[in-house]
Parts: C-alpha cells; structure tokens; sequence
C-alpha cells in the first residue's frame, strides 16, 4: 500500500531535486565527518590504498566517498551540473519487485516517469587503464591494535568471460571454513583472519585477498597466500573445492533471491550490463564453471609479477619487517586436501516421542524429551536455516572466566566426534552452508543455512559440535591465541568497542556487562579442563533447535533426528544470576583516531517488559534519517555523518544505548546536544505524524526483515530465549499501538542525565 507513495518520494529526488545551497553547506561538513570514520576503519584504509596501487589512471583509484580537501573543493555549481548530467531518464533503472498489481503498478510508474524529459547527456569515462600491470608495494602505520595485509590483482569486468572462473576461484580460496586461506592460515594459527574477493564494478575487477596476522607471521602469511594462488594457477582445484563452492554460490544465491530488495537490485545491475536477462544468465555460467576454466583464468589473471600489496601495522611497530622484497621469492607450499567427509550414521529418535503445539504465525513447537523445536515454515525459500542455542549458558562467566562461552564454540569448529575441523567444514559447506558460532548475552549456541536436502547431515553436525567436541589441546592453544588476539583487535572497532565499554561500566560485575570474547590474558591462560568443564555446563541448559525455511514440520522433524534424540538436561542443574544493578558512570581512552566516540547508556526493562515496544517506537523516533537526533545533530549542526539510538533488550535487565562519532574538538557540543535532544522528547510530545511515521519504520523493519529465513529463525529464537515465544509474531502490531503517551512515559523514565553510563574513545591523540 505505500507503492505509489515510494514511486512520488524517489520521483521528486530524481527529477526535482532541490539541491539548496546551504543545505549542501552542511551535509558537506556530514560526509567529511563519514570520510574521517572510514580513515578509522583499518581494512577500508588497506583496500582504498589497494585501489590506488592496482589503478594509476583509472578513477577506481579514486576514495570511493572522497577526501576532506576534495570535498571542500566541491561547489554548488559542481553538484548540480552532476545532478543534470547523471540524473536523466537514459541514465535511470526502475525495478519493482514484491506483492504487487503489476498492470496497476506498470501504469503508475509511466504515468510518473513517463513525462521526464530531461535530456542525455554526453558523460566522460574513465581514462583507461595501462596494458601492463605492474607489482607495487605500501607500507602504512597508524592506530592499529593488529596488523593487516591486502594483496591484490587487476582484473576483469562483470561480462568478461574470466569473471565467473576468477568468482569461483576467491570462494575456493577465501570463502568458510572450508576454503584454501583458512586452512593454511587460520587452522594452524599463522594467521587470525583471511578472506579472498573478486569485485567487478561493470569495466574493471579487483581480486583481493585480506589478511589479519600477528607482526612475527606476516611475512609467512604474505608468502603461503601467494604460494596457494600460485598453485591454483598452475593445477587449479580439485573436483571437490569446485562442488563445494559452487554450493555455496547456489546458497547464497537463494537467499539473496529471498529478499525483494536483493531481487530488485540484481534486477537493476543486469539491465545496467545491458540485459536483465543476465540475472540467470550469469548465474547458469558461474554453475557451468570448469576446473580447467578456475586454472586458466587463476593463470591469466593471478600472477607474482602483477601482485600488489598493502599492509597497515601498528604505529609502535614501525621497524616491523613485513617482507624484505616485494613480490617475496616464490615458495612451495602445501595446498591443504579436501578431507573425506564421510560420517557415521546419526541417532535417530521417534516423532511420537514430542509433544507438539501450534503457535502464531504458522510456528510450530515440538518439546521432545531433551529438546524444544521450533518449526517455522517460509516455502519458497530455496534454503533452511537451522539454529541450536542452549539458553542460558553465558550467563555463568565471570570476570575471571570471561570468552569461555566464545572459546568452546570456537574450538569445537576444530573438530567433534573424531572428525576433524577441515572435515567438519567441508561437510557443511559441501551443503551450500556454513557452520557458524554465536554467543549472544542470554545464549550460545551454532548455526547454518542449507539447502533443503542437507538438514539431515547439518543436524549431525550441529549435534557432535555441542555434544562431542574433541578440545584438543593442540587445537585449543591456536585457537586460545587468535582468540586473545581478536580481543585485542576490537578495540579498532570505534563502533562496537565504546559500546561494549559502556555496557561494562553499566553493568559491573554482571555478565551482562563482560567483553564477549574475554581480556586478553586471561583468555590465554584457559585450558582443556576449564572448555571440557564449561561445555558440560552449557549442555546442562535445555537446548532449543529452531528451523526457519523451505521445509514442512513434518519434513523438519524427520530429518532432524540426530538432534531430537538428545538426552534430557539435568533438571536444577543450572541456576539463574542475580537481575544485574545498574551502575552510573563515565570512562574514557585516548587513540590516535580521526573522530571521537561518545556512547551512552541509560537503564531500561527487559526484552519481555511492556517497554520494549515504546522503547523501540521511541529508538525509532531518534534515530533513521528522519529522526530527532539525525534532524538536530547530524542535519542542523553537521556533527556527525553517523548518529543512533537504540535498545538493548536482554533476559533480565535492558539498556538504551545513544551513538554518535564527531571530530574530537566537537566531543563537548554532540554530548550536549544529544543529551538535549533526549530530554526534549520526554518534555516536547511528537507530533501524530511523527509518531506514524516511527511506529511505521519500527514495524516495517520487522516485517520487511521476515523476507530472510535466517532473520525469521533469529527472531523465533529471540523470543524462545527471552520467554515471549507465545507471542512472537505480535511485535509489528504491538508497535503500531504504541501512543504518545508511552513514548513520553518510557522516555521520562530512562534518559535521565544522572542515570546515564558514558565512555569515549577520545580521537586525536598523538
């Protein structure tokens, strides 16, 4: 029902697009605020400089959102000469997908679009690119807690005939668990993280491999990833790594199909290549890909000569050799085999074992005698989500056993009932999914999405990691050290690192307000006793296995045999913390960071309060781009390109949490401004149609979300966990009848300055 309005909204930005000059003033002062927060993000600083080396001429070399000084250049006579040039009718794709009339709709969008007469222009390309590709090399320092590494090749467009061969070759090396970087890099600990990309933005490619290391192994992590590029050119993969990783490009392709919007949008880049029947097209080449077809292309494309490399390493480490020469000599290394995944047969348990019981919204429970399931079928789909969580479990850390609850999920990843890690992985991503850790604050647990014939096989999987992790100490020692090493590094993340620190300070001493993956060095001192003796713990907690996607209940449970057949928890096993206090407070550290973070948090109910939608209603009246804190600070002020507030709903307490980066000598005024602007909504009431229009986007989140089997299956198991599963399917409409009243109550109540909890990761240190 809101077609035609959306139709009108981007009609008039396309057609008539004001572009005021004091406006553009200002959302300048935004962008560059938006420029100095990608300057904060180490890997988006290591790929822009990549860009750079691979493209001397080419505008791909080019930031993508610009530099402080070319921003300041740009006038209002350059924005609207663009907006003339690039916003005309020859240059515009419309796609519209989702429950619709077509007839009715088709005739609408004519009847808007159809008198847009503004004329083509004739627009410049890019200067082409030189012949020859080169090798290069920078080396670059600044505020990093860890080391990264870009490597990286020019390569082809999207409708080169390479370009499927060279998609397929980055999953073989760099997508899951299964693929070539992690297995000589992570597994073995040379490396804490690894990833391999082919980008084509429509005339030009880019194949990067990203990597994460300690500074001691850089140089071994730099050479073995070129070592296995340079055997994929030479002998390409094997039948297996090609099956495996065409799987996941028809898993991944179902769930972007799921979705109107990714529907839409590769609607929309077909017809830009020139055909929107290359949708299917493209994706029928990438499933006809050979092994011959991986190795030629790898050949053509992916050689020494041509490497390019970035690496950004911490400032304190500057005389941190990270290769004498570059490209390094070549080296021999051992390309990792695909392991055999032949499995035992799984136990299997009776369906009249359960007792089963119809919830809202065509979710069904069945409570076998170890187990809760929960079914949610989305036919359709093309894929299943799976999840097994044990409630509960996190909430046993302490200070002193902090990242138990990650270490355990982690480690069993390397390998449960006698079958290694790589077989593990194989055997999941050969099903077009991947087996994935969680730990949330009231739950952990693992999770995939497959096709619909693999929930049988991921099922035994999902129940060996749970049930009979191996913990090897070998294992455990690599695993222990990438994971105090990933602590380390969140602190890069000027996001998620000043929340989690706000959280500590609120809720000291409590679970709730412990750093997920643990300290550093306590996490270094775990050993086998204390994961062996925390997983007994955690399958004392009575597990839930939610399915959300293309699969009957009856189907669901018939191939989920290997999980139902659990044995029942140890009833009075496990206990339930103390509801967390809450603790006012303020921190702060100093970095040398382009912008300053300023979160903070104000005490709030619990998911299953009454508040929780008030709170979200209110949460959506603050933030989104029609919201008070964005009009005020971000709009008006130009504090800050990114500004939030939001809820943070668990088990037994809840947090509003408020967001915002800004340039370090604005810290004072966002603090006070956003302090301001969370008072006046307690004192100033919303209008009826500011409130619509809140109540509307914090409904239509949900529902436009529930596209996504996977968003469906996380929203059964949050509502499982947090004891509103009854009720599950009312979020949207509980929404809607949110008053003013509520939001000024619920507003009242929580953002009161002298309840608040702050902490500032301070930019401009030195």
């Amino acid at each position: 029902d809101g077609v035609e309005q959306a139709l009108d909204v981007q009609a008039d930005a396309l057609m008539d697009a004001a572009l005021d000059e004091g406006e553009l003033r200002r959302e300048l002062e935004v962008i560059i605020q938006e420029a100095k927060r990608k300057l904060d993000s180490p890997r988006s600083v290591t790929t822009e400089t990549l860009y750079e080396l691979l493209f001397p001429t080419h505008r791909m070399r080019r930031w993508r959102i610009g530099t402080e000084a070319g921003l300041r250049r740009l006038t209002h006579a350059d924005l609207r000469a663009y907006y003339l040039s690039r916003y005309t009718p020859a240059g515009t794709i419309v796609a519209l997908v989702g429950d619709l009339d077509p007839e009715r709709t088709m005739a609408r969008a004519v009847e808007t679009f159809g008198a847009w007469n503004r004329p083509a222009a004739d627009i410049p390309g890019s200067p082409p690119e030189r012949a020859n590709r080169g090798t290069a090399f920078r080396r670059l320092s600044g505020d990093v807690e860890r080391p990264l590494l870009s490597l990286g090749w020019r390569t082809v467009g999207s409708l080169h005939a390479d370009t499927p061969a060279l998609d397929l070759a980055a999953t073989i090396l760099g997508s899951g668990r299964g693929s070539r970087l992690y297995r000589a890099l992570r597994v073995p600990g040379v490396a804490a993280s690894a990833f391999a990309g082919h980008y084509t933005p429509t005339e030009v490619g880019v194949f990067e491999i990203g990597i994460e290391a300690e500074g001691g192994r850089l140089e071994e992590a730099a050479t073995t990833a070129l070592g296995l590029v340079e055997a994929m050119a030479a002998r390409g993969p094997d039948a297996g790594e090609l099956s495996r990783a065409k799987a996941l490009t028809t898993t991944g392709w179902a769930r972007r199909m799921e979705s109107m919007d990714g529907r839409a949008t590769a609607l929309c880049e077909a017809e830009a290549l020139g055909d929107v029947r290359l949708v299917d097209q493209l994706y029928a080449r990438a499933l006809a890909v050979t092994v011959a077809e991986v190795r030629e292309a790898a050949s053509r494309w992916l050689d020494r000569a041509s490497a390019c490399a970035v690496c950004y390493v911490p400032r304190d480490a500057a005389d941190l050799v990270v290769v004498p020469t570059w490209p390094p000599p070549a080296r021999a290394v051992d390309v990792p085999v695909m392991p055999d995944t032949a499995r035992r047969p799984a136990r299997r348990s009776r369906s009249d074992d359960a007792e089963r019981h119809a919830l809202p919204d065509r979710l069904e429970h069945w409570a076998f005698p170890g187990v809760d399931l929960l079914v949610r079928p989305k036919r359709g789909a093309g894929s299943v989500s799976v999840l097994l969580h044990f409630p509960g479990a996190p909430l046993g850390e302490t200070d002193a056993s902090a990242g138990l609850s990650w270490l355990l999920a982690r480690t069993a990843l390397r390998g449960a009932a006698g079958v290694t890690g790589d077989a593990l992985a194989q055997a999941a991503e050969s099903l077009g999914g991947a087996l994935t850790p969680s730990v949330q604050s009231d739950t952990m647990g693992w999770h995939a999405t497959v096709a619909p014939e693999g929930l049988e096989a991921v099922a035994g999987l999902l129940h060996d990691l749970a049930y009979a992790p191996d913990l090897d100490a070998g294992q455990l020692g690599v695993e222990r050290e990438l994971q105090a090493s990933d602590a380390r590094r969140q602190r890069d993340d000027m996001f998620r690192h000043p929340l989690q620190r706000v959280l500590a300070l609120a809720f000291r001493g409590h679970p709730y307000g412990l750093p997920g993956l643990g300290e550093p060095e306590r996490v270094r001192g775990f050993d086998v006793a204390q994961v062996a003796a925390w997983a007994r713990a955690m399958s004392a907690h009575r597990p839930v296995v939610v399915v959300a996607g293309d699969v009957t209940p009856e189907q669901a449970v018939e191939r989920l045999r290997p999980l139902t057949a659990v044995p029942g928890a140890s009833v009075g096993a496990v206990g339930v913390p103390a509801a967390p206090s809450w603790t006012p407070g303020s921190g702060n550290e100093a970095r040398a960071k382009q912008q300053t973070a300023l979160a903070l948090a104000f005490p709030a109910g619990r998911y299953a309060s009454a508040d929780r939608f008030p709170l979200k209603v209110a949460g959506a009246l603050l933030s989104g781009l029609a919201g008070r804190l964005f009009d005020e600070l971000r709009e008006k002020r130009s504090l800050a390109y990114t500004v939030a507030a939001v809820p943070w709903l668990a088990r037994w307490s809840g947090a509003m949490l408020c967001y915002i980066a800004t340039s370090p000598e604005r810290e004072a005024e966002a603090r006070e401004a956003m302090l301001a602007e969370l008072a006046r909504l307690s004192a100033e009431p919303p209008s009826e149609a500011e409130l619509a229009r809140a109540r509307n986007y914090a409904a239509g989140v949900i529902e436009i979300s529930a596209q996504s089997a996977a968003a469906v299956a996380g929203s059964v198991l949050d509502a499982w966990v947090h004891g509103e599963v009854e009720s599950w399917a009312d979020t949207p409409r509980r929404l809607r009848e949110v008053t003013i009243e509520d939001v000024m109550r619920v507003s009242e109540e929580v953002f009161r300055a002298d309840r608040r909890a702050e902490f500032v990761v301070r930019g401009g240190a030195t």
